[in-house]
């Protein structure tokens, strides 16, 4: 060879070098810049997933939303892809969607980032409006002796191939996914995992050139095969069309044994079969590093490697992952059993604190006026569903800020949790009335009337009581002749101070007693019925009418423990002066203790006795009537017609009325219209199926039957008033810590306000039944 052809040879092999030299710096360079951008990405992902939260998202089982709302909702999220020069430096956001799978149990979940939960919420919402989201923990497959099965999907195709999407598939494709994620036994469970990150647009143009290259080779007669589908290509744009997700697709199955969690993935990687397209399926992926997979699962990262990028559209991912509707009729899915609805702006922002409105992400703390609760309130509900505890929270709340309040408790439980969260400074104000103290009995003279009107009243309330207790239905048991003759044996004793029901047996048996107290009768026609028409009645007619009486009212004349508390001639202290006082009431009424007719004998005067003690402050000046609260528990036991008639009126006495029950048929039908048609306040917590036909029209059209028969523990319903003008009805949730609370109870407090009560109140037993054997001539 020539010198100058060594010398050109020289210089082609010194350009090669020089060129391969350059290629490979490069390269070294490019990939230490993408391994730089790489760690940069993912230098906090730790700290990153740990920040994750996890929501439970419920639908109505009713609900028709269709598969495209969720093409919709991953639109909008599609909004997260970072945008910049150096966005490339970001990581982008991860979100997952979930279905797990547990015993009898199938849950749809989302996880996200902290600081984008409020956006996830706002889109799941927007695509879902009657979806219940709820932040909880996160939820755990895995047992201590269980065994795992794993597999992770991957398109088998480029990612711009599409796959069958709903609107190819004759059937929704959840219904075989949720039917293998329902097989799940004791100590089983499964998760479905979809992460997603947004994609840029990489895949889409290879997506394009892909395209461009087949109608290039097709128009070219040297090259045309005319074998390539056309319709592969329009396909193809129609996927590309749309914004992509970078997505991992990981099932995770824990069983007691290898077997079953390898034929309960199988289940789970079968149901994804029926998305195969003549274009793209899913195959399994080979896991070479199963620590690794299990990390990712539970951290939920997303590979950062290039060749494992699966990439699917808008479409494709609303039909592997949507909210579920009427028609997946999967058993054990975890529908929303009652949904939620937010409270109105007008609720006022101070006053008495009811619960809270959780609605979308919205949280806000639900008051009511001083102005609105003289309305009244009404709350009813199952027995376990909060009704107690809620009653609790707003009598506690009284007796913080100082009010006075009575508490009616046919059960107990509510009054001594009371006694161990009361305030230190209020100690001296309690009253506390306990039938079943038998040594220092606190009295209650239901005879005490200090006008005309007042006996009047509490005649029609003892007739009332006697209704209650012994003709509740109106059969004629208790009829005209029996209320005349209670009506005026009461007028006659009542005549005299310091008469008592004790003295109401004696004069109805015994026609010598009456002559010790008709002198004092001033109403003639009172006093006409012993002189004229009593005195004409032969005995046998006599005995008919009053021995009847007798042997009802008798019986708590006998009962010494009765009668050591209605006998006494003055009650232990007077309500009138309890409410202008701003005392607390507290009776306990338990009828384990004293017995159910007993008890609701007791409630029967209890009730009475506190309205005529309102009633009688029509002689003070409006404002300067002290507002005062009665609560009562199962008022049903408690209310007679009188009841029904002053809860209208109770009003403008400052008597505020709470009142609570279980059941609508427990309440007599007069009564029901009265608390219906005057209460401003209803709060329905769960109730039955009967009950809630008759509310959902109260609730209407916020809520309905349904939602009415299913409403959480510690939730409730709330129609109320604000400003006196009816609002809208919302959902509340009375979640509490409940240990907080049961912390601050004060056992010790609670005996020495007893001690301190019965002290100033109660009176000696032994001393007691000297004198009324003595004033009722007993002895």
């Amino acid at each position: 060879m020539s010198p100058q052809g060594e010398q050109i040879l020289s210089s082609a092999n010194n350009f090669v070098l020089n060129f391969l030299t350059v290629l490979i710096l490069v390269g070294v360079v490019a990939f230490l810049l993408y391994s730089l951008s790489i760690f940069i990405k993912n230098r906090r992902r730790e700290k990153y997933a740990l920040n994750f939260v996890t929501l439970l998202v419920k639908l109505p089982k009713s609900n028709e939303i269709k598969i495209d709302a969720a093409e919709q909702m991953f639109a909008g999220l599609y909004s997260l892809k970072k945008v910049g020069a150096f966005s490339f430096l970001e990581p982008e956001e991860t979100i997952g969607f979930e279905i797990i799978g547990l015993k009898e149990d199938i849950a749809f979940y989302v996880t996200c980032p902290r600081h984008i939960q409020d956006l996830v919420e706002k889109q799941i919402n927007g695509a879902y409006p009657s979806a219940a989201i709820s932040e909880v923990d996160e939820v755990n497959i895995f047992s201590d002796t269980g065994r795992v099965a794993f597999s992770d999907l991957k398109l088998d195709k480029a990612s711009f191939y599409p796959i069958k999407t709903y609107k190819d598939l004759p059937t929704d494709g959840l219904s075989l996914i949720t039917s293998a994620l329902s097989k799940m036994s004791d100590g089983e469970g499964a998760t479905l995992q979809i992460l997603l990150q947004p994609a840029g647009r990489g895949w889409q143009i290879k997506g394009e050139r892909h395209n461009q290259k087949q109608k290039k080779q097709e128009a070219n007669p040297d090259t045309a095969s005319y074998t390539h589908d056309p319709k592969e290509v329009e396909a193809i744009n129609t996927k590309i069309s749309k914004p992509g997700f970078k997505t991992a697709i990981r099932m995770v199955v824990s069983a007691n044994n290898d077997m079953t969690a390898k034929a309960h993935l199988n289940n789970l990687i079968g149901a994804f079969s029926q998305f195969s397209s003549p274009y793209n399926e899913f195959k399994r992926r080979n896991i070479l590093f199963k620590h690794s997979f299990m990390i990712d699962f539970i951290y939920r990262y997303l590979s950062f490697i290039p060749l494992r990028k699966t990439i699917l559209n808008t479409e494709e991912l609303a039909t592997l992952m949507h909210f579920p509707n009427k028609t997946v009729e999967t058993h054990h899915m975890r529908w929303l059993s009652a949904k939620s609805a937010p409270a109105s702006n007008k609720i006022p922002t101070k006053g008495l604190y009811l619960g809270k409105s959780k609605y979308r992400g919205v949280e806000r703390g639900i008051y009511m006026s001083l102005e609105d609760r003289r309305r009244h309130t009404y709350i009813i509900g199952k027995t376990g569903t909060g009704k107690s505890e809620f009653l609790k929270d707003l009598a506690l709340q009284d007796i913080q800020n100082g009010q006075g309040v009575a508490v009616i408790d046919p059960h107990g439980d509510l009054v001594e949790d009371l006694l161990q969260l009361m305030p230190p400074e209020r100690a001296e104000d309690v009253i506390y009335f306990n039938p079943a103290d038998t040594e220092r009995p606190l009295g209650m003279n239901i005879m005490e009337a200090h006008n005309e009107e007042q006996q009047q009243f509490m005649a029609s309330a003892v007739i009332g009581l006697m209704y209650k207790l012994y003709d509740p239905h109106r059969t004629g048991i208790v009829g005209p002749r029996f209320e005349h003759a209670i009506r005026n044996g009461m007028l006659t004793i009542m005549a005299k101070p310091g008469a008592t029901f004790i003295e109401l047996v004696r004069i109805l048996t015994d026609s010598k007693y009456v002559e010790d107290y008709l002198p004092f009768v001033k109403d003639p026609m009172v006093k006409r019925y012993w002189t004229d028409q009593i005195a004409s009645t032969s005995d046998f007619h006599k005995s008919e009418v009053l021995d009847y009486i007798v042997s009802k009212f008798g019986r708590f004349v006998t009962n010494k423990t009765m009668r050591n508390i209605i006998g006494q001639s003055e009650s232990a202290f007077d309500f009138r002066k309890a409410m202008d006082e701003k005392k607390i009431i507290l009776c306990n009424l338990s009828k384990g203790v004293i017995g159910e007719e007993d008890a609701k004998f007791l409630g029967l005067i209890l009730v009475p006795k506190i309205l005529t003690a309102a009633m009688s402050r029509q002689n003070v000046a409006m404002e300067k009537r002290n507002d005062f609260f009665l609560y009562v528990d199962e008022f049903q036991n408690f209310a007679t017609e009188d009841f029904a008639s002053i809860l209208s009126e109770a009003r403008k006495y400052r008597l505020n009325l709470i009142v609570a029950n279980q059941f609508i048929g427990q309440i007599e039908e007069d009564i029901k219209n009265a608390v219906f048609g005057n209460v401003g306040t209803m709060v329905a917590f769960r109730v039955g199926v009967t009950d809630a036909n008759f509310l959902q029209h109260e609730f209407s059209p916020t809520f309905n039957e349904t939602d009415l028969a299913n409403v959480d523990k510690y939730h409730a319903y709330i129609k109320t008033i604000v400003d006196n003008q009816p609002v809208s009805a919302f959902s509340m949730s009375l979640l509490k810590d409940i240990k907080a609370q049961e912390a601050k109870m004060n056992p010790k407090l609670s005996e020495l306000i007893k001690k301190l009560s019965r002290l100033k109140y109660g009176k000696d037993k032994e001393l007691l039944e000297e004198e009324i054997g003595q004033r009722a001539q007993l002895l």
